[in-house]
Parts: structure tokens; C-alpha cells; sequence
């Protein structure tokens, strides 16, 4: 058995991506660790509210667990904005901004040799 074959083998991948609120982004995270050890876990969030949360949490926050990965996908949202004050304008900046990126990722995680491929992806919105 090849080294590809075995890491695709090894255990299913969810790609898991809340959408981008405080409140979802925390409870995807909380069912993405339940779930970590059973499946490898990558967790997408945008790069407005990955800012935040390093900067809520420390850049410590989202290392030592194995098998899970973070990644950032463009959102258009400027960093000076606060869309929770305007959820119209995060509703068409997600919309509008994130499918290609997102795509983008998924072509990407499944061309990495040392993961295994997408096998399901888990949302909120």
C-alpha cells in the first residue's frame, strides 16, 4: 500500500465552515473537536474572524490538536469593518466572496499528499 493510500485510508476528512458569527464559529468548533479523533478535521473560517479569534483567544489557541488543521478563506470584508454590526454586508460579502476561495481550498486539500481526501463537509448556513 502506497504512502497516499494510506493516509487516504487512515480516517474520513470533514472540512467543517460555520458561518462566520461569533456564535457559530464556537459551536462548529466545539461539535469539530468532539469529533477530532475519529476524523481528520479541517476547520475554515474567514480571515476576518480567524483575526479575531487569534486576537480573542491568543496565537496559541489553535495548536496541540492532532489531526485538525485551520484554514483561512478571503471573505472582502476590510479588517476596519465590524460586520456584526452589519449583517446585510456579511451576508453579501459571503455571498459574494467566498465560493471560489472556498472551491479553491477543497481543490487543494485533495491534492495534498500527507491528508486524506475531502470526504464530507459540514456547515451551518
Amino acid at each position: 500500500m502506497g504512502s497516499k493510500e494510506a493516509v487516504a485510508n487512515s480516517k474520513p476528512h470533514v472540512v467543517c465552515i460555520p458561518v462566520p458569527v461569533q456564535s457559530h464559529v464556537k459551536g462548529m468548533l466545539k461539535f469539530a473537536k468532539l469529533h477530532h479523533r475519529g476524523f481528520h478535521i479541517t476547520f475554515v473560517n474567514t480571515e476576518y474572524i480567524h483575526k479575531r479569534f487569534l486576537k480573542s483567544l491568543g496565537p496559541n489557541s489553535l495548536e496541540g490538536l492532532p489531526s485538525f488543521r485551520f484554514e483561512t478563506i478571503p471573505d472582502g470584508i476590510p479588517s476596519s469593518e465590524d460586520t456584526t454590526q452589519y449583517i446585510r454586508l456579511l451576508g453579501e460579502s459571503v455571498r459574494n466572496n467566498l465560493p471560489a476561495p472556498f472551491r479553491d481550498l477543497l481543490m487543494k486539500l485533495n491534492g495534498t499528499a500527507n491528508i486524506p481526501p475531502v470526504s464530507h463537509i459540514v456547515s451551518d448556513g
